[in-house]
């Protein structure tokens, strides 16, 4: 009778962490998941409640509005003038131009919290449509004393309808908003799915070190890349430490290329900082929200497999910082969004494979660097599997390449400088492989050149022939590029700047239909002499506004939030006043209606100027209406030196016209409200932070910087120990439980003590070469970011642990004491740590979820 088969060990250590870790992810999911998956998406319609107004029993306060989405439910601010209220609330929602109820329900007043918004959910999930307007009207029915009041806005919102109460206006508009999207089941299977893939590495992982099938370096290249993975998704685009600036630079290069193989007769020139460039199909709001939420997971896994019909070569210029003019780093990425737009991929895909390029060139230069270091393997792989390196390395931040360089550099020059055989020369690719990664990470950031300067630590016979012409030559390259790439004196070489030929619309095309009725004169029906007196005296930019609402539209009475929107959007450079001009005299609805060149000429004037030109006796301006339409009379007008003149005095240019004919108001105000939303993401230097710590301030105070740099290191040294390893991740706003990152800084000291019987290299002078490079990279971070320091501030301005993440594992091998302990065997203690950093993503993963879920 046969033995039984005696059970495979590793696989079945593999198998029980595999359960163990899915029994802990479905506990996780039933304590801390499964409530959340009521959690709501919602859009303010009006977010101001200044003011409120008492409903009275049978009274009811309605609001109408407009939304595109699904309606779900609504909120509404409620207040008690007194005690809670008792009865119950009729919600109706109907649609405001036909009148049609689509949904209603009814509701329980002592269910009402004051002083915040109240979710009141319809019966019915009503279906959006672009542009369809509704109406919400509240009907409190009590059965006591006490009443409710309603929330709304001091002044009627800008762009929204005033609050009617039993259809009488109430100067405000009521405080909503407007649930449009529920999480449901779909955060479940993310979470779980997730939990399923991490369970699957982490067992892969500890069946691969019990084996030991997996040879080290390998097995860092596949956790790397398969946690990597998990980490784009949990974090997706946009999450990473100032990714947006570098997603900019990615695209705005796959730009490049496309225009430089395209046909178009346009060519892109030198683009600035300032703008980038994308296809025009490249936007998504919530992506583009770099604070992740479980709805970015949605919108992320949604539109990962979306196409374009935008041609390969689309480009639309974008009011959005790049992070310099060094495109060595971002050579993975931009080629990869390059790839998508010739293969019409949508802009998820297109995000995806960007990060993917990144994640992969990271992954093969730290399981290469893991394979030709002579000794401090375990340092490698465990700084590679740090979460904050795999967090920066599935990103576009030119960090990703960065990391993988400098790991590679660090490891081949401790290979030439200390290996075996010193006394022989590097075969010809070992030797292109170590000066070309000391080349590429050297402009990299400049701070790093110490590092890249370590190249003269090998010795002569390393580098065969003329070694030391060699070494000076690296160090020339390293140097002049480091130079030229970092101060923006490099300048495109696939093609040259041309400026783009712009056709306007013509005049015929301004007054294509003439049989249209003869319009009304330039005053009102019924003006109002002293409103008159009021906007055309004092030249101010809201009397501007106001001629144009009235003497272009007939409205005495502007809502003062649209003219106030106006009035700052003129202020910020936003708009000219030609423009906004415009979007009243030719709008969709006027700008067919002129057949009288005089009566266009008064309307022109007092809106512009203030004065009837034809009054004043310059009739004549209205000759070329013949011959060009109001278009050509316009032109004239905003043309006068008078014109210019008086916006001079309001410190503005007239400007010009817009090529779009006709301009539609609705349009030009969200590109002005998008252009305010950029620069609410975009850093703005005050005129206090333009005094900084320069080197003639610091000489000159150094009490003060060292007192700078204490504070700092007491009031941010948490900041730092996070941000190193990863306890602080995407913009440091998601923070794991100081657990694990204690358990990854005894991790890494770990992975630095040396095995028994082991020879300890790097020795001697030549210790004391790579620890003092690695020290003087991390100072020189340090120094960057005091010379960036405003002298107004207390602490450090921008410094993070992750700036010192490409020297770490130079430090760890040359800076730690080496007879504090010691392991017994090598590839025991890898196998133990890999097993063990595989185990701590597991958490640090399923940590960062419930952070992102909470929000």
């Amino acid at each position: 009778m046969s033995k039984l088969k005696k059970p495979d060990a590793p696989l079945c250590r593999a198998l029980a962490t595999l359960v163990v870790l899915l029994a802990a992810s479905v506990l996780v999911w039933l304590a801390l998941v499964r409530p959340q998956l009521g959690k709501g998406r919602s859009e303010t319609i009006s977010d101001d409640y200044s003011a409120s107004t008492i409903l009275q029993d049978g009274q009811t306060a309605s609001q109408t509005f407009t939304f595109d989405q699904n309606l779900l439910a609504v909120g509404v601010e409620f207040y008690l003038p007194g005690g809670q209220p008792e009865g119950e609330l009729e919600v109706v929602l109907t649609d405001a131009d036909t009148g049609e109820e689509l949904a209603r329900s009814t509701g329980v007043m002592g269910y009402i919290l004051p002083d915040q918004y109240t979710v009141l959910g319809l019966d019915r999930e009503v279906q959006g449509a672009a542009g369809r307007r509704y109406r919400l009207s509240l009907t409190p029915h009590y059965t006591g004393s006490e009443v409710l009041a309603i929330g709304h806005s001091s002044g009627v919102a800008l762009w929204q309808d005033p609050m009617l109460l039993d259809g009488s206006q109430v100067d405000g508009t009521m405080a909503v908003q407007v649930t449009w999207q529920r999480i449901g089941g779909y955060l479940t299977r993310f979470f779980l799915l997730i939990c399923g893939f991490a369970a699957l590495l982490a067992a892969f992982a500890v069946w691969a070190v019990s084996s030991r099938r997996v040879r080290l370096p390998r097995l860092v290249f596949v956790l790397v890349l398969g946690l990597g993975v998990l980490y784009s998704f949990v974090l997706p685009p946009y999450a990473a430490p100032d990714e947006k600036y570098h997603i900019n630079q990615s695209f705005t290069l796959a730009c490049r290329w496309a225009n430089f193989f395209s046909d178009d007769g346009w060519q892109m020139g030198h683009v600035p900082t300032t703008t980038s460039f994308r296809r025009e199909t490249d936007v998504d709001a919530t992506l583009q929200d770099e604070n992740t939420t479980v709805f970015t997971w949605q919108e992320f896994t949604d539109t990962l497999f979306t196409t374009t019909d935008a041609s390969f070569d689309s480009h639309q210029e974008y009011a959005e910082l790049q992070t310099d003019q060094n495109p060595l780093l971002y050579l993975a990425s931009g080629a990869a969004v390059f790839v998508a737009y010739l293969f019409h991929l949508g802009f998820t895909p297109a995000l995806a494979l960007g990060r993917l390029a990144n994640l992969l060139l990271f992954a093969a230069l730290a399981a290469w660097a893991v394979k030709v270091t002579p000794w401090g393997k375990r340092i490698f792989a465990a700084v590679a599997l740090l979460p904050m390196t795999l967090h920066l390395a599935a990103s576009f931040s030119r960090d990703a390449p960065l990391l993988g360089l400098c790991f590679a550099f660090t490891a081949l020059m401790l290979d030439a400088a200390f290996g075996a055989h010193r006394d022989r020369p590097l075969s010809p690719a070992r030797l292109a492989a170590l000066l070309l990664t000391g080349v590429l990470l050297a402009p990299g950031k400049m701070v790093y050149l110490p590092l890249a300067a370590l190249l003269l630590l090998v010795p002569g016979p390393r580098l065969g022939h003329h070694a030391k012409a060699k070494k000076a030559a690296y160090l020339a390259v390293c140097v002049a590029l480091a130079l030229v790439l970092n101060t923006g004196t490099l300048t495109a070489t696939t093609g040259t700047a041309s400026e783009e030929t712009t056709t306007t619309s013509t005049a015929a095309e301004a007054t294509a239909v003439s049989t249209v009725p003869r319009a009304e004169k330039a005053r009102p029906a019924e003006p109002d002499a002293a409103y008159e007196e009021v906007i055309c005296g004092e030249n101010t930019l809201e009397n501007f506004v106001r001629r144009l609402y009235y003497y272009a539209e007939d409205t005495r009475d502007p809502a003062q939030s649209e003219v106030d929107f106006w009035v700052q959007a003129l202020k910020e450079g936003d708009v000219s006043p030609v423009t906004l001009g415009q979007t009243f005299l030719f709008s969709p609805e006027r700008i067919n209606s002129y057949t009288d060149g005089e009566d266009f000429l008064s309307r022109a004037s007092l809106s512009l100027l203030g004065e009837d030109l034809v009054q004043t006796g310059n009739a004549n301006l209205a000759d070329d209406f013949a011959k060009g339409g109001a278009l050509e009379v316009y032109k004239i007008v905003y043309s006068l030196p008078s014109c210019q003149q008086r916006f001079a005095g309001l410190g503005l240019e007239p400007g010009v016209m817009d090529d779009r004919m006709p301009l539609d108001r609705d349009t030009l105000a969200a590109e002005v409200q998008a252009a305010r939303d950029t620069r609410a993401t975009q850093s703005v230097t005050d005129e206090a932070d333009r005094v900084t710590y320069t080197p003639g301030y610091i000489l000159t105070h150094l009490p003060d910087t060292v007192l700078l740099l204490v504070r700092s290191a007491v009031e941010n040294g948490d900041h730092y120990l996070r941000t190193l390893v990863g306890g602080s991740l995407s913009y440091y706003s998601l923070d794991l439980a100081w657990g694990w990152v204690v358990v990854l800084y005894l991790l890494l000291f770990y992975a630095a003590l040396p095995a028994e019987g082991t020879a300890l290299l790097p020795v001697g002078r030549g210790r004391v070469w790579c620890a003092a490079a690695a020290v003087l990279c991390c100072l020189l971070a340090v120094a960057g970011c005091l010379l960036w320091t405003p002298t107004h501030y207390d602490t450090l301005y921008g410094l993070q642990g992750r700036y010192f993440l490409p020297v770490l594992p130079l430090v760890l091998l040359t800076c730690l004491p080496r007879g504090v302990a010691h392991v017994a065997d090598e590839d025991t203690a890898a196998a133990r740590l890999l097993g063990a950093l595989a185990l701590t993503q597991f958490g640090v993963l399923m940590n960062t979820m419930l952070a992102v879920i909470a929000r």
